[in-house]
């Protein structure tokens, strides 16, 4: 199964990363990101939750407890801003968020059904 990806800044689509590291139990893997998908390994497709991590544009983003089932959802795009995220996603960020350091990760089906998101606090921290 692959997983189209795509990553904005404050709106701008911004190159993906090199690749994408997905981790359950003590089950850790590297996936390299070709031509923008990366391949799901069976086993982390099966996995109740899981975490998902990789680097961009000088930020570490880390998301834990990222239920499997988003993987039906063949395009994710991960959304950074330095200030806000625009008015598709105002309203879904908690009043008093940190802003800098939060990410919307946002789940599309390439067919059918709606698409979801999720915001997460705390997700991204200075790459070293």
């Amino acid at each position: 199964m692959a997983v189209k990806l795509t990553v904005k800044r404050d709106g701008e689509e911004r190159p993906v990363p090199d690749y994408v590291t997905l981790s359950f139990d003590k089950r850790s893997e590297r996936i390299p990101v070709r031509d923008g998908k990366f391949e799901v390994p069976s086993e982390f497709a099966t996995a109740k939750k899981l975490t998902f991590a990789t680097d961009l544009e000088g930020d570490h983003i880390l998301i834990s407890d990222l239920y499997s089932s988003k993987f039906v959802h063949e395009n994710w795009t991960i959304l950074l801003a330095e200030r806000d995220y625009g008015e598709d996603y105002k309203w879904a960020v908690p009043k008093g968020a940190d802003i800098r350091s939060s990410c919307i990760l946002v789940f599309d089906p390439v067919h059918t059904g709606d698409g979801t998101f999720v915001f997460v606090s705390h997700c991204r921290s200075k790459h070293k």
